[in-house]
């Protein structure tokens, strides 16, 4: 036989064999969906026996009907599971909102606070801003054209109508800015009167007697109950606490008058002599460090403090005298913002 002919021979018998698998492949799932199809449309019985007399009420289902109601089932439950959990969850976001809700209020109650607390500052800003402006005789900020404001801060403490649907504390600050804005021109004529009276103020008694602390005024310059006699008198100058040894310094320019010690008074003091008629005195020093006829700058330390003298606890007495006359310190103390004291030793 050739072997075309083996060839066509072996094509054949593998084209039968084939096709003898595919007729049994789907006899066997015809048989297969006959079997399905036979048990699917079995009938059950179900029975409804009521407790009294009454007819036994009873129906046929398929196993198909049970199939079907079945996944009707498992569909409804799925849908309740996915809207409970849906549910869930939107509850937690609104909670969590609410929560950032509250959070952002007080938040903004604390900033309309502020804003309130600035707007105080800012009156008591303006003031002493105008105080200043009218000591050294500088004008008053004028207001751009365009400004809401005319030069003062009349429109924020009136609180001045905003936009529609804008806070009103916005509305305040933007007032505010346009003041600072105008008020800066002013500010600098100032800085430039002070400096060209620079020469005159280190020879004023201004600057904080104290080297680097502050200190606390335990009692003010004027009428007070003397510590030992309990008695009213005039107390001419102020009392400022602070620990033992802090360094002392001279108030302005000047020259030592006196460096002496009094048991019944002042214990170890101090007095200087300025220009203008002015003279300081320091007292209940622990230890001077100058001498008569010696002359000081300002922002020389002088002593240290102490509590020599009558006195309940370390602290300096500081008084500022013009001519013979006492007056109060803090009126020129609050003169000094150290605006000066760069140059100081």
């Amino acid at each position: 036989m050739s072997p075309v002919s083996q060839y066509k021979n072996w094509e054949d018998q593998v084209s039968r064999q084939v096709k003898r698998g595919f007729r049994g492949l789907f006899s066997r799932f015809r048989e297969s969906l006959g079997r399905f199809w036979s048990f699917g449309r079995q009938n059950f019985t179900i029975m409804l026996i009521p407790h009294s007399e009454r007819k036994i009420i009873n129906f046929k289902v398929s196993v198909f009907a049970l199939g079907f109601l079945g996944l009707i089932a498992l569909g409804v439950l799925g849908a309740f599971l996915w809207y409970s959990t849906s549910y869930t969850g939107i509850n937690r976001l609104l909670a969590q909102k609410s929560d950032h809700l509250e959070a952002a209020q007080t938040n903004l109650d604390m900033v309309r606070e502020e804003v309130s607390q600035l707007r105080s500052v800012a009156r008591q800003f303006e003031d002493s801003l105008n105080s200043t402006m009218g000591v050294v005789g500088v004008s008053p900020p004028q207001a751009a054209p365009n400004a809401q404001v005319r030069g003062d801060l009349a429109s924020l403490i009136g609180l001045q109508q905003v936009e529609q649907g804008a806070v009103r504390e916005v509305g305040e600050l933007k007032n505010l800015r346009t003041y600072m804005a105008t008020a800066s021109e002013p500010l600098s004529q100032i800085s430039n009167v002070l400096s060209s009276q620079k020469s005159l103020l280190v020879d004023i008694p201004t600057l904080w007697p104290l080297k680097d602390v502050r200190g606390w005024i335990t009692t003010p310059f004027g009428p007070a109950i003397h510590p030992f006699t309990g008695q009213w008198y005039l107390h001419k100058g102020i009392d400022i606490a602070q620990r033992m040894g802090t360094p002392v310094v001279a108030t302005a320019n000047g020259k030592v008058a006196k460096v002496d010690y009094e048991a019944l008074g002042y214990g170890n003091y101090v007095d200087l002599k300025h220009n203008y008629g002015f003279s300081t005195r320091y007292g209940h020093l622990s230890r001077a460090y100058v001498t008569k006829g010696q002359d000081v700058v300002r922002g020389q330390v002088i002593a240290a403090m102490g509590a020599t003298g009558l006195a309940t606890g370390p602290h300096l007495h500081y008084e500022v005298r013009i001519g013979t006359e006492v007056v109060d310190p803090t009126k020129y103390l609050s003169f000094s913002s150290n605006l000066f004291d760069k140059d100081a030793p």
